[in-house]
């Protein structure tokens, strides 16, 4: 099995977007590999992180001019650098984001489930750690208190969007699970949230394999 994909830098990616260059995220989508992929670009949150920033920026930006201009007229011109610099950084910002959900979705290979998405964690879940995959029909806060799961025993790998599908591990094999936030490893839990444009898809994708093959995963072999 590959290793876990790195996470991409935003800045970067931010910066080879104004430069045309080739993006963080699509060089880090290469270690990923062949399989069913799954985007997670067109989550309500997602799809609209770029205009609704801008629509706010046509509102927020003249305002903010107008009100230095009328509290600070002695030096306007630096304020209002920073006020429009402020701006254009988080636009940048949003693109960056937008960009690495599109270029990483999840994928599922033949033999484990890629997390994908690129902004929270990337982890790698094989498929005989799985127990069941569920879709989350409403909020995951109405969900855990359907499902009597406690706040230390999942692991939220969605970035922006709501998750709507849980992955539930094997106790025996939840030492299997490699994930990691910000280039550090964290330890994997009962459940994984995520979020999928299609959910349902994604979990008829995933196969679970018989329970001998979880033990065999958590058993030392004989040599």
């Amino acid at each position: 099995m590959k290793p876990i994909p790195d996470l991409p830098n935003l800045w970067l990616e931010c910066a080879a977007i104004l430069a045309r260059r080739r993006r963080p995220s699509a060089r880090i989508a290469e270690t990923y590999p062949a399989g069913d992929r799954f985007s997670v670009a067109h989550g309500p949150v997602s799809a609209i992180l770029v205009p609704l920033l801008l629509v706010g920026l046509c509102g927020d930006v003249p305002l903010s001019l107008v009100v230095v201009a009328l509290v600070h007229p002695s030096h306007p011109l630096l304020i209002h650098a920073v006020v429009a610099a402020t701006g254009l950084m988080g636009l940048g910002w949003v693109m960056a984001v937008k960009s690495a959900l599109c270029a990483l979705p999840h994928v599922v290979s033949g033999d484990a489930l890629w997390i994908g998405g690129g902004v929270r964690l990337s982890g790698v879940v094989p498929k005989a750690a799985i127990k069941r995959l569920l879709v989350i029909p409403g909020t995951r806060h109405e969900w855990m208190a359907e499902q009597g799961v406690a706040r230390d025993q999942f692991v939220l790998a969605s970035g922006y969007d709501s998750p709507n599908l849980a992955v539930e591990l094997w106790p025996e094999a939840v030492t299997s699970v490699e994930m990691k936030s910000s280039r550090r490893p964290i330890c994997p839990r009962r459940w994984v949230l995520l979020y999928a444009d299609k959910p349902d898809a994604l979990s008829a994708a995933v196969s679970t394999d018989p329970p001998r093959l979880v033990e065999a995963l958590a058993t030392p072999q004989a040599v």
